[in-house]
């Protein structure tokens, strides 16, 4: 985690995975500790939100594909937190229909991977996530916002000239 002081552990990049499923998961420790991150792994995002107040990652994968709701209601609950707001949130999602991508947006996640992915392409978007800082919304973004009825359920998008 980033708050680690030791010498040793400057150079290391925490990435954490929120997955219930540690085999079938479309983003697997062996993904990205082949390219040198220290991959750890929660099931429970009880846990999660707790290790956070305690350290925090250079990046956060929610699956949604083992998680469905939940991964969008932690991605939004640390995207509304004054002292978690800036780690950066990648959701894996399929992505199949407006819904997938409607959820994504609403839940104010930095980015998105569709599964299935390739490998190497879930490298090179952590790689970018990694050098990309992120923005907390302006106040005049979050005057920008969209609020869009689909499917019996409201989302609200918050977006700015890009």
């Amino acid at each position: 985690m980033n708050d680690l002081s030791s010498e040793e552990n400057e150079n290391v990049i925490d990435v954490f995975v929120l997955s219930r499923s540690e085999t079938g998961a479309p983003v697997t420790p062996e993904h990205l500790e082949q390219n040198g991150y220290r991959v750890t792994l929660f099931s429970d995002s009880d846990r999660l939100l707790e290790t956070l107040r305690y350290g925090k990652p250079n990046l956060l994968v929610c699956d949604s594909l083992s998680l469905g709701q939940e991964a969008f209601d932690v991605c939004r609950q640390i995207k509304a937190d004054n002292d978690l707001w800036m780690i950066p949130v990648l959701v894996v999602t399929t992505a199949g229909n407006l819904s997938d991508l409607l959820f994504v947006l609403d839940c104010n996640a930095d980015n998105f991977i569709a599964s299935p992915f390739d490998s190497s392409y879930l490298v090179s978007l952590v790689e970018v996530m990694l050098v990309t800082p992120v923005e907390q919304p302006t106040p005049e973004q979050i005057k920008t916002q969209f609020k869009i009825q689909h499917d019996d359920h409201l989302f609200v998008v918050t977006a700015d000239r890009r």
